[in-house]
């Protein structure tokens, strides 16, 4: 892990130097230097191909600004994902094929080389069709390259998020040094490290069986729900605390980066826990998939089918995997009933207690993390080990 690399925290020590002791019109460019000298470090040659990723949409997005050729902007969309697709998804594009040729008893595809996954590409990839949507639409100030680029290769985030957006980034790079900044800063950083090297470290003892069939079949059912309870746990310190290094480590430039997660486990119902967990992916979703697609401005049964369009987009950013998609779609399930249950129930029930209107008590939050951990079987393990650890969990099997 990088966070625990003395190289990196000397990296961020001379980058954070650097920054504030130039004029403030050279702080983009040292950005820009810090990220590709960062990616260059820790992926080696894959920066080229961010750098003329990250070059060809910006060509191709300002010659859609100011021609009429209708093509040029999704070209640039769509080439963006294709870049994606391939790094990411080939390897389960190919085994999914071979699968179900086997089935088919068909010849299997050759095998292809596993590719690698450039560092960070998922983050890079929102971030970078975040911009080309929002300049299309002509909802960005008007700025020089130099500060596409440093938002782009802006190293704080560029692993691990949160997902930015280019409208609250560029005005904070002339912001004058605030000694508040780097106390908020240092703490940040501190509390995400003792998430995740103490907290996530520890309580990942208890979760060892749900990780392998092996685990699973050797465990009773008590002792997989603790495993399981202790995995939900382990994967909100361990991504919390990477937000909050990023987060803190932003600050240390005057940089403002979105909030990530805020006590997602208190929420009261599904709804909410999107609004607390992984905030800034959420608000990527929302924008530039679940409304694209109509929202909910649409007949419910359609409201429906975009939720679950994309928590399945959601599941697949995760991990190029079924189980991802499953566990995307689990979620998307828990949201479709929890929209039914407020249009279609709540408002048709009986006045009853306070303590069992689900949203407003421990239970609702208990409802809501029980269904948040049931989803994680299909996060940690491939479909069919998570379908029969869930069974295993109910004493099915």
């Amino acid at each position: 892990m990088m966070y625990t690399d003395w190289f990196y925290w000397l990296f961020v020590f001379v980058a954070v130097a650097t920054y504030h002791v130039i004029p403030h019109r050279f702080r983009p460019l040292v950005l820009v230097t810090a990220g590709i000298t960062f990616y260059y470090y820790y992926a080696g040659s894959y920066v080229v191909l961010l750098l003329l990723e990250a070059i060809i949409a910006f060509v191709l997005i300002q010659a859609a600004i100011k021609r009429t050729n209708r093509w040029i902007y999704p070209a640039a969309i769509i080439g963006v994902i294709l870049v994606l697709g391939y790094f990411k998804y080939s390897n389960m594009l190919v085994m999914t094929l071979n699968d179900l040729l086997g089935f088919l008893h068909k010849p299997f595809l050759p095998k292809a080389e596993q590719i690698v996954l450039p560092l960070g590409i998922s983050y890079f990839t929102f971030e970078l069709i975040h911009y080309l949507v929002e300049r299309k639409r002509g909802n960005l100030p008007e700025h020089k390259p130099v500060s596409f680029f440093s938002f782009l290769f802006f190293f704080p985030t560029m692993v691990a998020g949160p997902i930015k957006q280019f409208q609250g980034f560029y005005p904070q790079l002339t912001a004058r040094f605030q000694l508040d900044h780097l106390l908020i800063g240092v703490t940040r950083i501190g509390i995400g490290l003792f998430k995740k090297l103490v907290l996530a470290g520890t309580i990942d003892l208890l979760a060892q069986p749900v990780y392998s069939q092996a685990g699973i079949a050797g465990a009773d059912i008590e002792t997989l729900w603790i495993s399981l309870v202790a995995y939900t746990f382990v994967i909100y310190f361990d991504f919390s605390g990477y937000s909050d290094i990023a987060i803190g480590t932003a600050r240390l430039f005057g940089i403002v980066v979105p909030e990530n997660f805020r006590f997602p486990y208190l929420a009261r119902s599904i709804a909410e826990f999107w609004n607390r967990w992984h905030i800034s992916l959420g608000s990527w979703l929302t924008r530039y998939i679940y409304f694209p697609l109509g929202g909910s401005r649409v007949p419910a049964p359609r409201v429906y089918v975009n939720l679950m369009c994309t928590m399945a987009v959601s599941g697949l950013w995760h991990g190029a995997a079924w189980n991802f998609v499953v566990w995307g779609m689990f979620h998307g399930l828990m949201l479709c009933i929890h929209r039914f249950y407020l249009k279609q129930v709540k408002t048709k029930l009986k006045p009853v207690p306070n303590w069992l209107k689900p949203g407003t008590t421990l239970l609702a939050i208990g409802i809501t993390f029980l269904g948040v951990t049931l989803s994680r079987v299909f996060f940690v393990l491939p479909v069919a080990d998570g379908w029969n650890l869930m069974l295993r969990l109910f004493g099915l099997r």
